[in-house]
């Protein structure tokens, strides 16, 4: 009798703790139901709690906070990507209306009858110069939007900086004689080699020296070296006009840190230049020292 009595007693015990167990379960599900739902309804930016009475609820906890923040990242990225669309959206109707508003204007003009033959020329150049923007424009704004896709793909074949980069410069050659300030060129004479696309490197190097002789009146140093298992091309010029702030914008569509969109490119070189590098796994930095900027390249050499 005294064993019967005893074994009921202990099977009480066990129910009474497990319904206190289920009981605790109920209110840390419903604290979680909670705390989920002010989340969801944009009440709240706090997480969910990760002190609770049972273990795997707290493991539950834990990958629910991951999962809100894998969620917070995708909204910040959507708002930025939606942001990016609107800028490029403006930009691209200020640099289309731009030249085709003064285009449309000159061919007014060209249609009155006052116009002497002198003047007709000048107009019908000045309309020409015109069109050739709107055309290196959509050519770009086009080559951009090819190189984000993500069908993509560079044509890689073994590539000789130390025979490339001269022949890239070479092409600059009379642009460098008509500036005021020199080209000072310091290249390595080491044979670097790289696995990567020629004219992706072609494209970078041409649009950063542009850049440089686009917004930079005196001396434009370029210099080619090997940092270990890496080929490292800085492209150094004057930027009074920029400032740190410019640095994290830099190399956004159609981004103009001077500000003076006209005659001076179209905002899209150094984007293409950054699409590309990412392309190719290499680098492109950029920073400012002493009232300079320094564009970096660094491509990955063969071993």
């Amino acid at each position: 009798m005294i064993y019967i009595v005893a074994a009921v007693s202990s099977i009480a015990g066990i129910a009474v703790a497990a319904l206190i167990r289920l009981n605790l379960l109920k209110k840390e599900m419903k604290r979680i139901h909670r705390q989920l739902y002010a989340f969801n309804q944009g009440l709240t930016e706090k997480k969910v709690d990760l002190r609770f009475f049972e273990r795997d609820i707290e493991q539950l906890a834990i990958e629910t906070n991951n999962l809100m923040d894998l969620v917070a990242e995708a909204k910040a990225l959507r708002r930025r990507t939606e942001h990016e669309l609107k800028q490029s959206i403006s930009h691209i109707s200020h640099d289309l209306r731009t030249p085709l508003t003064s285009i449309l204007g000159y061919i007014q003009l060209l249609e009155s009858d006052q116009v002497t033959d002198e003047e007709r020329q000048e107009y019908i150049s000045i309309a020409k110069s015109r069109t050739k923007r709107l055309q290196v424009l959509l050519n770009e704004f086009f080559e951009l939007s090819v190189i984000e896709s993500m069908d993509y793909e560079l044509k890689t074949e073994k590539v000789n900086m130390t025979i490339l980069v001269p022949e890239i410069l070479l092409g600059f050659y009379d642009r460098f004689n008509e500036r005021k300030g020199e080209a000072v060129i310091l290249l390595t004479e080491e044979r670097l080699l790289l696995t990567a696309d020629e004219s992706a490197i072609k494209r970078v190097i041409e649009n950063l020296i542009t850049n440089a002789i686009n917004h930079s009146d005196g001396p434009i140093w370029i210099n080619m070296e090997k940092h270990q298992s890496t080929v490292v091309l800085s492209i150094r010029n004057a930027a009074n006009h920029l400032k740190l702030s410019d640095l994290n914008n830099l190399f956004d569509r159609f981004y103009t840190a001077d500000h003076s969109r006209s005659g001076k490119g179209t905002g899209l070189g150094l984007s293409i230049a950054k699409s590309l590098m990412v392309k190719m796994n290499g680098e492109l930095t950029a920073e400012l020292l002493d009232n300079h900027i320094i564009m970096k390249c660094i491509w990955r050499m063969d071993h």
